[in-house]
């Protein structure tokens, strides 16, 4: 059994790390800056309350630490310098700790190796070499799309109004999309490969799929029909910047830029960052991935009921 501390735990991707962990026969500890009180499979899970810039706090739960698991808030939608002071304060409350062995980082998005001036995937390597520099041993693991995405934010509406997956993605764009109970899965695996430390491991699902292929598995798993429409990143953009728009403490014009700099390059890099041959990677990290069908079928329950035809 591993002491593992999860910081975002009360984010969706922390909190089914910490069910996969509590699941898995690991002693989790859920960090938040307000966390409630949690239950997995009716035994209580221990909380810690800790706000990034209480370094004494983030001493304090990292001192008994063995894992660490790295959740921070993207800065697509967030300050940078905030997100990266968080970084450097759990960097050296790991540092400080003598049982911290090794630190999973979930980036939440696809990253390079190097810059390439998308500000938000460059702000994730800022993190890697942040608690790299420290000494730190890290392993990074990258996801591609999540399919959770799809009943959060701008995504559901059009799902649980029409019954249409509208999504930021071409025609022939070919995706790795995989679920946060596979990312949390992954890191948990990773907590036996102390030697993959140093190393950024991209992750998909077990299936690359267009969007029509998409909509066709979640109509038959949601058993209703799903259609499917290619939102250009020109509409994605302009959508965003009404709701950006909205927050005070983002520059909006500059957010959508990037946003478009970003789905641009997700769209049309011969690279293809959304596409993810997982063999190798499950090699070295043996867990069993959810289809796309079975993860449809496991969230039925939070759709509305079918629209009458």
């Amino acid at each position: 059994m591993t002491r593992v501390v999860v910081f975002g735990a009360t984010g969706v991707q922390g909190a089914a790390q910490v069910a996969v962990l509590a699941r898995t026969g690991h002693d989790p500890v859920a960090v938040g800056r307000n966390p409630k009180p949690i239950e997995i499979d009716g035994k209580p899970i221990e909380t810690c309350a800790a706000d990034f810039a209480d370094q004494a706090a983030l001493d304090n739960v990292c001192a008994t630490a063995e894992v660490i698991f790295l959740n921070l808030p993207s800065t697509s939608f967030q300050p940078t310098e905030p997100i990266l002071d968080a970084a450097r304060a759990i960097a050296q409350a790991a540092k400080k700790s003598s049982s911290v062995r090794l630190v999973v980082f979930n980036t939440s998005m696809p990253v390079p190796e190097e810059k390439r001036g998308i500000e938000a995937q460059d702000d994730r390597i800022d993190i890697r070499n942040i608690l790299r520099d420290q000494g730190l041993p890290v392993i990074s693991i990258q996801p591609v799309v999540f399919l959770d995405n799809l009943l959060e934010g701008w995504a559901y509406p059009p799902i649980a109004e029409r019954q249409t997956i509208v999504y930021c993605h071409k025609p022939e764009l070919e995706v790795s999309w995989i679920c946060h109970h596979d990312i949390a899965q992954l890191m948990v695996a990773a907590i036996d490969r102390p030697d993959l430390a140093g190393r950024n491991i991209a992750v998909g699902g077990p299936e690359t799929v267009h969007l029509h292929e998409l909509a066709a598995k979640l109509s038959r798993a949601w058993e209703r029909p799903i259609g499917y429409e290619h939102q250009t990143v020109d509409d994605f953009c302009d959508k965003i910047s009404v709701a950006m728009k909205q927050r005070s403490n983002i520059d909006a014009d500059q957010l959508v830029a990037q946003m478009h700099k970003a789905y641009t390059h997700y769209n049309e890099s011969p690279e293809k960052p959304f596409k993810i041959d997982m063999g190798p990677v499950l090699e070295e990290l043996p867990v069993k991935l959810t289809p796309i069908e079975d993860w449809g079928r496991m969230t039925k329950h939070r759709l509305p009921p079918p629209i009458a035809t």
